[in-house]
């Protein structure tokens, strides 16, 4: 029965996992097209608005999928380098503060992205960050009592 948990992602993975293959199949570039083909019809302008379309689609396209998430990783960088050794706070305030921290540099990097688009992007740079983290825990040495009593001499 562990077993299956393990498998299967939490809840609000899913969304993000959504997100990021809707981007994939191209439904903005999908959603785009089709209104371009209504707007084609108007005559006279509705080619030409139809290709100012189609050209703002796939740049808001190739910015979801290539700035956003570079940004929401810079902000979580960020934002774990300044929480790094803040071990005065509850756990649940940290994240908290982490949480809205990195919103905010991510709404300065990205201005105009919805807060749920944020959270989700931000939520899939930590995926991402945090087996690295961990692995460089891992290979950071702890200090040994050795030099802790040589620099308290």
């Amino acid at each position: 029965m562990d077993f299956l948990k393990d498998l299967i992602p939490p809840g609000n993975l899913w969304l993000v996992w959504l997100i990021q293959a809707a981007l994939a199949v191209g439904v903005i570039m999908l959603v785009v097209n089709f209104l371009a083909g209504v707007v084609s019809a108007i005559p006279g302008v509705g080619p030409v608005l139809a290709q100012i379309l189609r050209l703002l689609g796939g740049q808001y396209q190739k910015w979801l999928t290539e700035h956003v998430p570079k940004a929401a990783e810079q902000a979580v960088l960020a934002v774990e380098e300044r929480y790094r050794r803040a071990v005065d706070l509850p756990p649940d305030e940290r994240a908290r503060r982490k949480l809205e921290e990195a919103l905010k540099i991510l709404n300065e990097l990205a201005p105009g992205l919805k807060r749920d688009v944020a959270v989700k992007m931000i939520e899939a740079a930590l995926a991402r960050i945090r087996p690295q983290y961990e692995q460089k825990a891992e290979l950071t040495p702890e200090p040994s009592a050795k030099g802790v009593e040589r620099d308290a001499r």
